[in-house]
Order: structure tokens, then C-alpha cells, then sequence
């Protein structure tokens, strides 16, 4: 077995690819994470905000988890196929000695091998990446309305 722990998995990356090698797909990293983070935060303002006024103002309050769940879900959505054209750069750069040095000569490469839907077999994330998404808005939603009666039973 080539790697055994952490340390070991460290130590044969730095013998065979040196400092350099923990560098590796920095690029489509940090774009990649930047574009999902945008479009997430972003998206799910403009999502809330849609499905409020499709509920209208009185079932708005009565179903506001439901409606931050929907917008949490159809930002994350869009999200995550911003991110994966990315990932799959990432990867191929990391894993694939020779693919690429970067996002900017592995985009092309990947494309030029692949099609523009290269990256589909990454899609699958997607419905990881909602799934993980709508249970942290639940746990949020029900921790601040703990933490709100908490307030009010103090004051």
C-alpha cells in the first residue's frame, strides 16, 4: 500500500512531486469554492425572497421554514453546477500526473478531451451537496428559535 496514514500519504507527496506538489489545483480550488459560495449566498436571497411572495404575505410566516428549505435547495442547486467544472480540474490536475498544471491550461484540456460536459461525472455531488445544505437550514432554523425563547424567557 503506497499510502498508509496521513503522515506517510505527506511524506511520499513531498518525496515525489517536493513543496510544489501541495500547491497542486489551488486555482480551480479557490474559483471553484469563490463561484459556489456566490451563487449560494446569492441565490438563496433571491429564492427566499421568491417563494415569499409566491406563498403570500400570511402563509409566508406559517410555512417559513418550508420556504427557507426551497430556497436553501434551489440555491445550492445552482451552486454546486458552478462548482463543478471546477472540481473536476481539480481533481484531474491532483491525481492525474501530466493532465494539467492548473485551472488555465486543464480547463481547455478537459474540454478538449471531454466536451464542455466534462465535469457531469461530478454531478453527483450535487445532490450531496443539497441534501447536506437543507440539514444544516433545519438545524439552524431550530437552534435560533431555541436560542430566541431562551432570550425572551431572561428578559
Amino acid at each position: 500500500m503506497k499510502y498508509r496514514s496521513a503522515s506517510s500519504g505527506l511524506r511520499v507527496l513531498l518525496k515525489e512531486q517536493g513543496p510544489r506538489g501541495l500547491f497542486r489545483g489551488w486555482a480551480p480550488t479557490l474559483l471553484g469554492y469563490g463561484a459556489q459560495g456566490a451563487c449560494k449566498f446569492g441565490f438563496y436571497e433571491y429564492f427566499k425572497k421568491y417563494y415569499t411572495d409566491l406563498a403570500g404575505t400570511e402563509n409566508a410566516e406559517n410555512y417559513k421554514t418550508l420556504i427557507y428549505l426551497a430556497g436553501s435547495a434551489s440555491a445550492e442547486f445552482i451552486a454546486d453546477i458552478a462548482l463543478c467544472p471546477f472540481e473536476a480540474v481539480k481533481v484531474r490536475v491532483q491525481t492525474q500526473p501530466g493532465f494539467a498544471r492548473g485551472l488555465f491550461d486543464g480547463f481547455p484540456k478537459l474540454v478538449a478531451s471531454e466536451g464542455y460536459l466534462g465535469y457531469i461525472s461530478f454531478l453527483h455531488l450535487v445532490f450531496f451537496y443539497v441534501s447536506f445544505m437543507l440539514s444544516l437550514v433545519i438545524d439552524l432554523h431550530i437552534v435560533s428559535k431555541i436560542c430566541v425563547l431562551q432570550f425572551k424567557q431572561r428578559c
